[in-house]
């Protein structure tokens, strides 16, 4: 039974939309569309990650809705999988502060949704971003406690990403092995690639892949391959339904309730309260999805495999046969 949880992820998304400036976002960066991307989730919550992952911006995604558009699940099996989608980094709802033309201000409410899977500070770190506190994709700034005054008499400083980056080259591939001083002075380059977007994963492969049989100096190597393949600035994305919109702030609040983060505590994007009460229904099997009786048609056996390859490769423009030559 459970394959059959990705044959809703399939139906065509007619899919009704939210009040104007409210609904499903596209969270930034994320990767390409894969067949396997949500690989790592429960039949159910892939088959509805899926289905939301093809709905346009703008489309209302709360649990009541989607249960309303994909019969096979009720309203506690749709909020189960959302709080699950939460845990998994994949869904965040966001407060927006923002001024219209007319100079009003109003608060609107989107729920953001990420296809690549993403930690709690990434999230932190996307609210500080749009606030104009941190660069994009970077974690939090530290509190001004953590920053002030030198480290403690021999306690090393911690080292950003980019250092360790560098360091770590020399495991994956021996001929790059780097001294401290080379990891400090290409740093800096190594953070504007990160800057711009580019993983850890994607910078290591792209200094480790090609290299000549023999390297002598890794450093001078390094230096230029980060120099001339240093990829482009992102375009700013716009993150206003209208030009004149302009965001005044940000907050995380729960996805269920009008609980925010200045208000209560939340746990991956849910407040206590509400995952309480998904927990107790999910003890109490109030999760499960909706009897075959119930149902107004039969539930269909799908192959998961077939089903995640059929629905991916629906997004790729097919390659039409070169034409015969006539004789």
């Amino acid at each position: 039974m459970a394959a059959a949880n990705l044959s809703a992820a399939l139906r065509a998304p007619a899919h009704p939309m939210a009040k104007a400036g409210y609904g499903k976002r596209h969270a930034p960066d994320q990767a390409p569309p894969r067949a396997t991307d949500f690989a790592g989730l429960e039949p159910r919550e892939a088959a509805i990650a899926a289905y939301i992952d093809r709905l346009s911006e703008g489309a209302a995604i709360g649990y009541k809705v989607l249960a309303e558009e994909l019969p096979d699940y009720g309203q506690q099996a749709c909020r189960s999988a959302l709080d699950r989608l939460t845990r998994a980094g994949h869904l965040r709802r966001i407060r927006v502060h923002v001024t219209v033309a007319d100079g009003q201000m109003r608060w609107v409410t989107r729920t953001y949704f990420s296809r690549t899977a993403r930690d709690a500070d990434w999230w932190a770190a996307h609210v500080r971003f749009v606030r104009g506190l941190d660069a994009p994709g970077q974690p939090p700034a530290p509190a001004a406690a953590e920053t002030a005054g030198e480290p403690e008499p021999g306690v090393r400083a911690p080292r950003s990403e980019a250092y360790d980056v560098l360091a770590g080259l020399g495991r994956r591939e021996p001929r790059l092995q780097l001294s401290e001083g080379d990891c400090v002075q290409l740093e800096h380059l190594v953070g504007e690639w990160l800057a711009r977007g580019v993983g850890r994963e994607q910078i290591t492969q792209a200094l480790t892949s090609g290299l000549p049989a023999s390297v002598h100096s890794a450093g001078p190597l390094l230096r230029k391959r980060l120099e001339t393949k240093m990829p482009p600035s992102p375009a700013p994305r716009p993150e206003n339904d209208h030009p004149s919109e302009q965001i005044v702030g940000m907050v995380i609040m729960c996805l269920f309730c009008d609980e925010d983060e200045t208000t209560t505590t939340l746990d991956h994007g849910v407040c206590h309260d509400c995952r309480d009460r998904i927990a107790r229904d999910e003890a109490m099997g109030l999760t499960g999805d909706v009897p075959d009786t119930f149902l107004a048609r039969p539930r269909a056996e799908v192959d998961v495999a077939a089903r995640m390859a059929e629905l991916r490769s629906a997004t790729v423009r097919p390659v039409l046969p070169a034409p015969r030559p006539r004789g």
